[in-house]
């Protein structure tokens, strides 16, 4: 049965792999990370505020900050990335995978988008 799901996982990549192939999608990717810490959350030996990173296809960087996370930010916050998301998408990005590691209060999120032509 393992096996059998591991192959069926293996095919439904392939395919995506070869509809966007075949749609002749030539963007390249852009990656955002969200910063939502606390006023200053320790990341390995320095210290990052709450911001939004993102880099572009063409290694342009943009950064937004945002509010120190509390409960009194965190709907304030939600509404900033939701606009930025929807600015990217508005410029030809998909959405293509989300990663979040931390805890609350001092969490990092990844996304990856791809840009369609």
């Amino acid at each position: 049965m393992r096996f059998f799901k591991g192959f069926l996982l293996t095919i439904s990549f392939c395919l995506c792999i070869l509809v966007v192939s075949a749609q002749g999608v030539k963007g390249g990717y852009a990656t955002m990370r969200v910063f939502d810490c606390n006023k200053a959350a320790s990341m390995g030996s320095g210290f990052m505020s709450a911001k939004v990173i993102i880099v572009y296809e063409d290694n342009t960087v943009e950064q937004i900050p945002i509010l120190p996370y509390s409960e009194k930010n965190e709907l304030e916050n939600l509404k900033t990335i939701n606009q930025i998301i929807n600015r990217l998408k508005s410029k030809g990005y998909f959405l293509i995978a989300q990663y979040t590691t931390g805890e609350q209060g001092n969490l990092v999120t990844d996304y990856t988008f791809l840009k369609q032509q």
